[in-house]
């Protein structure tokens, strides 16, 4: 198929007509900003650049085509607004300032690490699968594969806002499956929320959008603002010191949980700090078992020691398998979680290290064929 008669709108043949008949979108009216890249820029001589699907303060989506497989992808280009910025070009990518460019610098590293670790799991069905990554014009890119369908928050949007509690489980149970096999690499999410979680046309739940590589940058560099989603991030993100682990991502799926069963965010962690006002789901209405609202409220712990350490512990206590005590968890186990979770990612930067040794610097490419 020629990418001359594609549509950059929805990867369509056009058939030649300027408006297509697909989707509608025309290409001489479509909006033309200096962040992006324009239309149809062609990355490895492979993957053709097509519209705007998404963009955010560390990076921008956009539709595109693989001409090899021809097939509809999602490339998603690294671009921290506060660090760097589009040349005149079109293309290429630098930071704002000579003392920004090593904040930049790492940060791109860890945006590829990131993409090398998560191309291991292109089978799970939880997570959106990473088909290829590379640098290129001063920074750097992930391609993923294209989903149709739509977010979480669109879902409870549809249905007025909330959902029952079975229907809830049944999309989080996924979700919490893909986390459990991340978290066994020493990898978190860090950005859970229902605009992170993707409902296919299939009925497929999975993970978009891992914040991993943007909360290294933001505890990296003194010149970011911490980035995270108040009512779903737990108090320890919200400083660079905090201790992060599989508890970190537990609080955002409850926090996810209670916004679907209630209609409400949870306030945001800090104020529970010192006056926690967190509504019980049944005060809203909501009908689920005692031990699943138990469950819940351990999960939404302000205090990290107090929490699930392990998604799998949430998993049982909410179908029942495991009790939910909402007592403060024993300090010798709780500590034990932690070391383990601490272990890990110790072996994990260690055989990074190694690699990298290896290799002789850090730009490798992967392509999933």
């Amino acid at each position: 198929m020629a990418v001359s008669g594609l549509c950059m709108g929805c990867m369509s043949e056009t058939g030649g007509a300027a408006v297509c008949p697909h989707c509608g979108f025309d290409e001489r009216t479509a909006p033309v900003s200096p962040l992006y890249l324009p239309l149809r820029t062609v990355l490895q001589g492979r993957y053709t650049v097509g519209r705007v699907l998404g963009e955010g303060g560390f990076g921008i989506t956009y539709l595109g085509w693989d001409a090899t497989l021809a097939i509809r992808v999602a490339i998603k280009e690294f671009l921290p607004r506060e660090l760097a910025a589009r040349g005149t070009d079109g293309r290429a990518i630098s930071a704002y300032r000579g003392d920004l460019a090593e904040a930049f610098q790492y940060g791109l590293e860890k945006f590829l690490e990131e993409a090398r670790v998560l191309a291991r799991f292109a089978e799970h069905q939880g997570i959106v699968a990473v088909r290829d990554f590379f640098p290129a014009h001063g920074t750097g890119y992930l391609v993923m594969s294209y989903l149709e369908g739509l977010t979480l928050k669109d879902y409870l949007a549809r249905q007025g806002g909330r959902i029952a509690f079975q229907p809830a489980l049944a999309i989080l149970m996924p979700v919490m499956d893909a986390l459990r096999a991340v978290h066994q690499v020493g990898l978190l999410h860090r950005d859970i929320s229902p605009d992170n979680i993707f409902i296919t046309r299939d009925r497929q739940v999975k993970l978009i959008d891992f914040g991993a590589a943007r909360a290294a940058l933001g505890a990296h560099s003194r010149s970011l603002s911490v980035i995270l989603k108040p009512g779903y991030a737990p108090p320890e993100q919200y400083g660079t010191q905090g201790r992060q682990g599989p508890w970190t991502d537990v609080y955002a799926v409850g926090a996810t949980l209670y916004q679907m069963l209630t209609g409400e965010m949870p306030p945001e962690a800090p104020d529970r700090l010192y006056q926690d006002t967190l509504k019980p789901p049944t005060a809203y209405g909501a009908d689920l078992p005692q031990t699943a609202e138990l469950a819940l409220f351990k999960a939404l712990a302000v205090r990290m020691e107090q929490r699930f350490q392990s998604v799998a512990d949430l998993q049982a206590a909410l179908v029942g398998r495991r009790k939910a005590n909402p007592s403060r968890l024993r300090s010798g186990r709780a500590r034990r979680h932690r070391r383990k979770w601490r272990n890990r990612q110790g072996r994990n930067r260690a055989t990074k290290r190694a690699a990298l040794k290896r290799n002789g610097c850090w730009r490798q490419r992967l392509s999933v064929r």
